[in-house]
Formats: C-alpha cells, structure tokens, sequence
C-alpha cells in the first residue's frame, strides 16, 4: 500500500514510523516549559488519551505521574499534514517554546514538539503507523512486506539486513524491534 495515498484519502495529518524514547539529556527541562504552557492555556495534562499514554508511569516504571515518560514519536520516517502545523493551535505552543530558548540552550529536537502537540491537539483517528521497513541505530524492523523477515547485522557498527527468519543463524546481531508500543494502547 502507499502511505500518501492512505494517508490523502483518510484525510489523515500524521504518520509515523514507530514510538521509541528520547534520551533524557536531548530533552533536558523540555517537559517542565510544556507543564507550563499547559497550565497557562487551562490544558489539562491527562485530558486526551495520548497524553495519558505518554505521562503514564507503568508505561516504563520510572517516571512519575504527570511526568512525561519521553515516549514520542520517531520522525526519521514521517508524513505529515503542513496545514495542522501551520495552524494556529500548533504555532502558538511552538512560539511559546521557542519564546523560552530551550531549542539553542538545550538542543530540543522537533520530534519532542510534535510529540506533545499531537499528544494535545490532535485527534488520535488522524494518525497512521506506517508499517514500513526502518534501520537506524540499534532499531531495524523489516516492515509489514516481509513478516518472515528478520533484521541482522554481523556486528555492531555494521548495516541491517533482513533476511528470512530460518536463515538467521551465523548472521551476528538480531535486532529487536525498538518500537516500545502505541499511543492507542
């Protein structure tokens, strides 16, 4: 299937790869100016269903609640919808953020800002996961083409490759998915 043209004929503003976890120092103090723009909109922190998932402390056990567990979005693949985030809503929170000078003094990256955003503002029947093949790092999923597929890679610095599950031995490094779960969950 083509994600654009799911994503144009469900009329659809987002599509993912898959949800991971940020580092915490490539976030420092980024949650505490999001907690403060809420309050100074009246945005309650748990009133939509991706915000509960993203400040839940059972997600990953070491959070506290209210706290972001910095579960988000991973946009190295994306599809997105320009006019959302062009959008009044989107660029007001950006401003704010922007206002605060996190993103020359800590290094905040866009995917923490879509994250909550979307997490806020966005409808979650407007996302789609895109189920398509991704290696980066130590994450590699071999998409939803190719369920009998693996990802391998003979040792630690060298690239992904799928290959066929009953092939997998004597290939190094098996790869686990590195999608931590869903926000519909």
């Amino acid at each position: 299937h083509d994600p654009f043209e799911q994503m144009w004929r469900g009329g659809l503003v987002y599509g993912y790869s898959h949800i991971s976890r940020d580092q915490a120092s490539a976030v420092q103090h980024f949650w505490e100016f999001c907690r403060l723009y809420m309050e100074a909109k009246g945005i309650d922190p748990k009133g939509t269903k991706i915000m509960r998932r993203i400040t839940d402390a059972l997600v990953l056990r070491d959070t506290y609640w209210h706290e972001w567990n910095r579960v988000l979005f991973m946009n190295d693949i994306e599809i997105t919808k320009l006019a959302w985030f062009r959008g009044e809503q989107y660029q007001d929170f950006f401003r704010f953020l922007d206002s605060v000078g996190g993103f020359w003094l800590y290094r905040w990256g866009d995917h923490a800002v879509r994250t909550i955003a979307i997490a806020l503002f966005l409808d979650p029947d407007l996302l789609m996961r895109m189920d398509v093949p991704y290696g980066h790092q130590n994450t590699c999923r071999c998409g939803a083409e190719h369920p009998e597929e693996v990802c391998v890679r003979s040792n630690s610095t060298g690239w992904w490759q799928c290959v066929a599950q009953d092939d997998v031995r004597g290939h190094g490094e098996v790869a686990k998915p590195g999608d931590i779960g869903t926000v519909r969950e």
